[in-house]
């Protein structure tokens, strides 16, 4: 069989970003009064197209970026938990899987950026859903065979690119999904010193789309994973701290002056 002439899986690009989007749009202009019917609906929609769709490509991420923002403001429109379908949906890229695929990978950051910016769009409270979806996403992929560093990683640049377009406070709202993360991991028994550092990296990526002082923001980003790590327990804060210092660029000038003794 030939293959596609460049004309060919261009028109078939185009034909699944169409797919997805108007999907998702049909689901959400349906007139239905049972709210939780819409989002169950809405979940299976995105997560099966993303599944099944998902490429390394701009355009793709925008369209699923774009398909989950709607999907958290249409189902705030009809009554359903906004926070709780983002969730699903974030959550949705790995549910029925063996395992956390590289698709699921790159797909949580554009629906968690998505996410947020709907939850915004709606009023919701940033810091409760940052700190839900981070927490969530760690959780969802200790029940399959993934990779929780990357995917953790992924999620929360996705949260903090979203928030930083949707508010100017995007910093709070980052700083909760990095001890949403953290208190998941530890409660799921996941390596918290290595999700940790993906939540403190993955915060730097997103928050640098935006711009913004990089030290200040590295700062309040140690500060709230140390501190996350210290309201558990001890053990559990020697731990965050090692793997920051030994991980994250500056991290161990910052872990100094918050912790002087400990640091010692």
């Amino acid at each position: 069989m030939p293959l596609d002439t460049p004309e060919q899986q261009n028109q078939h690009q185009v034909s699944v970003l169409s797919y997805l989007t108007d999907s998702v749009k049909t689901v959400l202009v349906r007139v239905v009064k049972n709210a939780d019917e819409v989002a169950r609906e809405v979940v299976h929609t995105l997560s099966g197209r993303i599944k099944e769709l998902l490429a390394s490509t701009v355009e793709m991420s925008e369209a699923t970026s774009n398909s989950a923002r709607t999907a958290i403001k249409g189902a705030d429109a009809a009554g359903a938990d906004a926070i709780k379908l983002g969730v699903s949906l974030l959550t949705g890229t790995f549910a029925g899987t063996a395992e956390a695929t590289v698709g699921a990978v790159r797909a949580a950051q554009a629906v968690a950026s998505g996410v947020i910016q709907g939850l915004a769009d709606v009023g919701i409270d940033l810091e409760k859903a940052a700190s839900r979806l981070a927490s969530e996403t760690v959780k969802a992929t200790g029940e399959v065979s993934g990779n929780v560093v990357k995917v953790t990683r992924e999620a929360v640049t996705g949260i903090a690119s979203g928030a930083s377009g949707a508010t100017t406070d995007a910093i709070a709202a980052v700083q909760a999904a990095v001890r949403g993360a953290i208190q998941a991991a530890n409660e799921s028994g996941r390596d918290v010193g290595q999700v940790a550092v993906a939540s403190v990296t993955g915060a730097l990526e997103g928050l640098g789309k935006v711009g913004g002082s990089a030290t200040g923001t590295l700062q309040a980003l140690i500060v709230s994973a140390l501190d996350a790590g210290k309201a558990i327990s001890p053990e559990v804060a020697a731990k965050i701290r090692n793997a920051l210092i030994d991980s994250v660029n500056g991290a161990e000038a910052i872990v100094k002056e918050h912790e002087p003794t400990a640091a010692a």
